[in-house]
């Protein structure tokens, strides 16, 4: 199964995922200024039948790759809402409201 592409957006500049789940997200690109370790406010988002989703939440850089320009980021403490949102983009389910 493919997951859907969504975008990371962090100070501003949005980045395209590589691969992500429910712990953390991958993306192409190297974000500028910001060391491992580094935790900051981060926006995903995606659209999954049709149904823009995002969540807000903060991360915490846990692997930047220079040659494959690529940054990793681990989720820290999302609520239980982010998770539904999360899962949903990843099964295509309507989010109760």
């Amino acid at each position: 199964m493919t997951l859907l592409q969504l975008t990371l957006e962090a100070d501003g500049v949005e980045y395209n995922s590589c691969d992500w789940g429910l712990g953390g997200i991958r993306v192409e690109g190297l974000i500028p200024d910001r060391k491992l370790g580094e935790s900051l406010n981060i926006r995903v988002s995606g659209e999954r039948k049709g149904r823009h989703l995002s969540i807000d939440a903060w991360a915490t850089i846990v692997r930047i790759d220079e040659g494959d320009r690529e940054t990793a980021l681990r989720f820290d403490d999302l609520s239980a809402e982010d998770l539904d949102v999360l899962e949903a983009l990843i099964t295509g389910r309507r989010i109760t409201e």
